[in-house]
């Protein structure tokens, strides 16, 4: 039974030499290497640059997704968290089912614009949501009966907006510390991908409650990490990153 399974590889192991007439099919060239892939959300990470222990990268898009470099795997079912290998580090993560879907049930994506631009960010935040299109989440909390919370709604849009970008900053903040306290490292530096990457004033509320950097991943790509994959494998992360390296990232 075992023999009928795929063998399996190293995400940018190279496999075989490309068919001739496959070559031939496509324009590319014979010496073409066929390498082994990755999934998607990965391929994303690695095209964002991040490769240090402590690194990480949220996904803003209709769902709220944690992946962060770890020097040892982070698994626990009952919350939710997993992790991938990535050369001698692990890729720890959960994901959250607040995001992006449930901003779009209250506001079109013109109303997000105008609406983030009148908040100010540092001004504090009296509302207590938990934001979610229907009952039921995964991470940091596993309830697949949580209620949403999206209650009391002031009269102003542009304070319940802030209202619901700063609960979905608490919980990202929550998931990160979830996340150090199953074993992964102190998240030190968290780039951005997904829709709600470009929302700058969002990018500072959330940097306030994460305590740490917050910036644009450079490329948000998954086929942009894919390519790089195939370049250079996970050279990157063969050594698992030395203090002083950890600590030189800490360098904003």
């Amino acid at each position: 039974m075992a023999s009928w399974l795929p063998s399996v590889q190293v995400p940018g192991e190279v496999v075989s030499p490309i068919l001739p007439n496959i070559a031939t099919q496509f324009g590319l060239p014979k010496t073409c290497q066929i390498c082994a892939g990755t999934t998607d959300s990965i391929a994303a990470f690695l095209a964002s640059g991040a490769h240090l222990s402590g690194e990480a990268v949220t996904s803003l898009g209709s769902t709220l997704v944690l992946k962060l470099l770890s020097p040892v795997p982070i698994d626990d079912p009952p919350s939710g968290v997993y992790s991938h290998r990535l050369g001698d580090l692990w890729l720890a993560g959960g994901a959250s089912n607040t995001g992006g879907a449930v901003l779009q049930q209250y506001f079109s994506s013109e109303q997000l614009s105008s609406l983030s631009a009148q908040i100010d960010p540092t001004a504090p935040c009296s509302l207590d949501y938990y934001p979610l299109t229907q009952p039921g989440e995964r991470f940091p909390i596993n309830d697949p009966e949580y209620a949403p919370r999206v209650a009391p709604r002031p009269e102003s849009d542009v304070e319940f907006l802030y209202g619901l970008l700063s609960a979905i900053a608490r919980i990202e903040t929550q998931g990160y510390q979830k996340l150090e306290t199953l074993g992964a490292p102190t998240v030190r530096k968290v780039s951005t991908a997904g829709g709600g990457a470009q929302n700058s004033i969002w990018q500072t509320i959330r940097q306030r409650q994460l305590g740490v950097a917050v910036e644009v991943a450079a490329e948000t790509e998954a086929a942009y990490g894919t390519a790089l994959l195939a370049l250079r494998g996970l050279s990157q992360f063969t050594q698992k990153a030395s203090p002083d390296k950890i600590a030189s990232s800490k360098a904003f």
